[in-house]
């Protein structure tokens, strides 16, 4: 994560243009977010680019710590507040509001990028957060529009990193044994953190073995062939609920084609979960997941693939404080389950070990997958 003016500037830069090449060959209805097709996991494209403009301006430019709501300072676009803040505006709705045309919205993201630059050559260090918050609000909207063209079925674009094949390691079912003990937990000294990785703190850990690879698409593929799929003793009563409407609605395939090649992807918490039952072991706590990833060099080297599972619900550390992006973290505590390490889409500025992704565990549009650990 860059802090210096000219570091935040180029990858201001750098990040616009490749988010914008996400959507270059958008189909044209697509724009249009009446005839963008409805679901509860995407947005309209206008509206998600528009939103990224809108964050990145009211974070970088407008907020400030005696005026959280940003009313001194107007955006540029008189009608962006109403539009693309996204606490504002309910999911539902987005579909069906008057936008500016998509040449306006296209416009406002430029302007908005020209003053946030222009501020940043102003900027004093401590300034510097929100250009970063809005940079890492960037990267990951990013992701999110990747998800959305593979929800849509809409191949990713040659812009976008391409999988990596698994080490033939994985073959061979190898751990890594970690001996436990006390383990320093959350957000790095002297770097960008967001309001959920603090305070960062000590914990106990009792010894465990975790697998060095993810687990492949064909070990998955044949765990959801099997007769085990479809037996209610692997499953969590709510696992057992998302697996019921799954199987009546069609909507679980497997596509085993590269299944010695590459990480299981697209596999919800309660898949990741039973599977663990099948095979006697279980998922990895995110204390146990980020304690290794630091510990270990030949771990972390193996992340990456797919976003991981964790068997830990999305909790706030003792002693939290939401900070000014408030609607980050503290809706979503209790709710959601943790998931780590990132994903080949996933922009290297968040694959560090303590950053906290997290997701409703009945969910697998996103490019997650998972390792296990042995029963103790």
């Amino acid at each position: 994560m860059p802090v210096d003016v000219a570091g935040l500037r180029a990858a201001l830069i750098a990040q616009r243009e490749y988010t914008l090449a996400l959507y270059a060959d958008l189909p044209p209805r697509y724009w249009e977010p009446r005839t963008f097709p409805f679901d509860d996991l995407t947005n309209p494209p206008l509206w998600e680019l528009a939103h990224i403009a809108w964050f990145q301006e009211f974070f970088a430019l407008r907020w400030r710590a005696d005026d959280v709501r940003g009313e001194r300072i107007l955006s540029c676009l008189n009608v962006a507040d109403g539009l693309f803040d996204s606490s504002r505006v309910a999911h539902a709705t987005r579909w069906r509001l008057a936008y500016p045309s998509k040449s306006d919205c296209f416009t406002y993201m430029q302007r908005v990028l020209e003053n946030t630059l222009e501020a940043l050559e102003k900027s004093s260090l401590e300034d510097r957060y929100g250009f970063q918050l809005a940079l890492v609000h960037e990267d990951m909207h990013a992701e999110a529009l990747a998800m959305t063209l593979t929800t849509r079925g809409l191949a990713l674009p040659d812009v976008t990193p391409k999988r990596a094949t698994l080490s033939p390691k994985y073959r061979l079912f190898t751990e890594i044994t970690c001996a436990g003990g006390s383990a320093a937990i959350g957000a790095r000294a002297n770097a960008f953190s967001f309001d959920n990785e603090k305070p960062a703190h000590v914990t106990e850990l009792a010894p465990f073995n975790i697998d060095a690879h993810v687990v492949s698409a064909g070990q998955f593929a044949a765990f959801v062939a099997s007769s085990a799929y479809r037996d209610q003793r692997y499953w969590s009563a709510p696992g057992n609920d998302w697996r019921d409407r799954a199987m009546l609605e069609n909507c679980r395939i497997v596509d085993a084609g590269e299944a010695d090649a590459f990480a299981a992807m697209h596999v919800n918490y309660f898949e990741a979960e039973a599977y663990c039952r099948w095979k006697n072991r279980r998922l990895p706590t995110e204390a146990e997941w980020e304690h290794v990833a630091i510990s270990s060099d030949e771990f972390f080297a193996s992340t990456g693939h797919v976003w991981e599972w964790t068997a830990s619900i999305f909790v706030p550390y003792p002693g939290f404080q939401a900070e000014r992006y408030r609607e980050y973290s503290e809706p979503w505590f209790h709710s959601h389950q943790v998931l780590k390490g990132g994903s080949f889409v996933t922009h290297p500025r968040l694959k560090y070990p303590q950053y906290r992704n997290f997701y409703m565990p009945g969910r697998g549009d996103m490019f997650c997958g998972f390792r296990t650990c042995a029963l103790a």
